[in-house]
């Protein structure tokens, strides 16, 4: 089976977002797969360690996606006709490609688009105009796929059901594939004994790591630190963002120097060493509609690695965890709720280790790349089956 697939990655605005796409794809081509994937810009640090598709970059704001629609499009005709794919997987942004093939009604070749999650709604507080034309175009996608391609694909159960229920889209049309852990790479109990860097010694490590953003509760989280009585409790932050310099003057507002430390980001592979040294995970994330049609790889390679995460009881987590230990939930991300949550786990430090246990069989038996690859080649199958009809 022969993929071609062009979502809208861009390796200059963050890297880690690009394991689900290189994970993936190797999975694919380990079951027999073809895979093609497009890119935008250059990939510098060979993060998807592949050929790519370039597509060409323009690094101003108002000229990014004009940039991708265009060039794009020229190298999905081109790689189209050349490659000759048994599937085409798309996004919301380019899933406008597909046109000139749609009327072709004895086309073999199968379309899906790939709509990981709402790209509205993206902060906590008022739809902004953004959201608005973003909302459009997501509503325009629902119903172009609905009645002129094969199928849609989407991150989580919650987010499927709402896509069916809103826009009647058919329910066995749409596929839930979900983010993933490769397990072959992630070794809790070996990492579990490393001995931490000599400012984490002797404390109680909480840890968040990704994008340092609005919407991921990290300032909610420093506030919440500065409410706590314990000071052998610390929190560790790694990554990057555009809230970075808003993080560090919170820091020092609040004089929390040598209990909040700001890391930089690190490769994939390492991240689970940092990982390790952590006690108990957080993800103080607001309840917003971009979290609830979501699956956060983070908290997945969290509970892979045996840690309990202090989370929102919402959709993308419950859905995942339910009612086990290996997740502390809280009402709502103020800091007075998770400075509360953190002293929880902290008198029950000792028993953290057991109750992260339930994590990793979770991710075993329902979350490995290897899973969600197989979830999305049977779906391709399944369509082609239709067509063959």
């Amino acid at each position: 089976m022969k993929i071609l697939w062009f979502p809208r990655l861009q390796p200059d605005a963050g890297k880690l977002h690009l394991t689900t796409w290189r994970e993936m794809c190797n999975e694919l081509e380990s079951s027999g797969c073809t895979v093609k994937i497009a890119i935008t810009g250059k990939d510098p640090g060979n993060t998807l360690n592949r050929e790519c598709i370039e597509i060409f970059l323009i690094k101003r704001k108002l000229l990014r996606l004009p940039c991708f629609w265009a060039d794009g499009f020229i190298k999905f005709i081109y790689n189209f006709f050349v490659f000759k794919p048994d599937a085409v997987i798309l996004d919301t942004f380019s899933v406008w490609f597909s046109i000139p093939f749609i009327f072709n009604w004895k086309r073999k070749t199968v379309f899906i688009v790939d709509n990981r999650t709402p790209h509205h709604n993206l902060i906590p507080g008022s739809t902004t105009f953004r959201d608005r034309i973003i909302k459009i175009n997501t509503k325009l996608c629902y119903l172009y796929s609905k009645y002129l391609l094969d199928g849609m694909t989407v991150i989580n159960d919650f987010y499927k059901e709402q896509i069916h229920r809103d826009n009647k889209y058919p329910a066995d049309s749409i596929a839930v594939w979900s983010s993933g852990v490769d397990i072959k790479k992630i070794f809790p109990l070996e990492c579990r004994n490393k001995d931490r860097p000599d400012f984490l010694k002797s404390k109680f490590v909480l840890m968040q790591h990704g994008e340092f953003s609005y919407n991921r509760g990290i300032l909610e989280t420093i506030n919440a630190i500065n409410l706590l009585e314990k000071k052998d409790i610390c929190l560790v932050l790694l990554g990057e963002g555009n809230l970075k310099h808003k993080i560090i003057r919170e820091i020092e507002t609040l004089g929390l120097a040598g209990m909040v430390y700001v890391l930089p980001p690190v490769p994939h592979s390492e991240v689970q060493t940092y990982i390790s040294y952590c006690d108990c995970s957080i993800m103080a994330y607001p309840d917003i509609e971009y979290w609830n049609n979501n699956n956060p790889l983070k908290f997945l390679e969290y509970l892979a690695m045996g840690k309990v995460v202090i989370c929102p009881n919402m959709t993308t987590f419950n859905s995942i965890a339910g009612n086990r230990k290996c997740t502390h939930y809280i009402g709502d991300n103020n800091p007075e709720t998770i400075a509360k949550a953190i002293n929880y786990c902290y008198r029950n430090r000792e028993k953290l280790n057991e109750w992260g246990r339930e994590g990793i069989d979770i991710v075993k038996n329902k979350y490995t790349w290897q899973i969600q690859a197989g979830i999305l080649r049977e779906f391709i199958e399944l369509l082609q089956e239709r067509k063959r009809m």
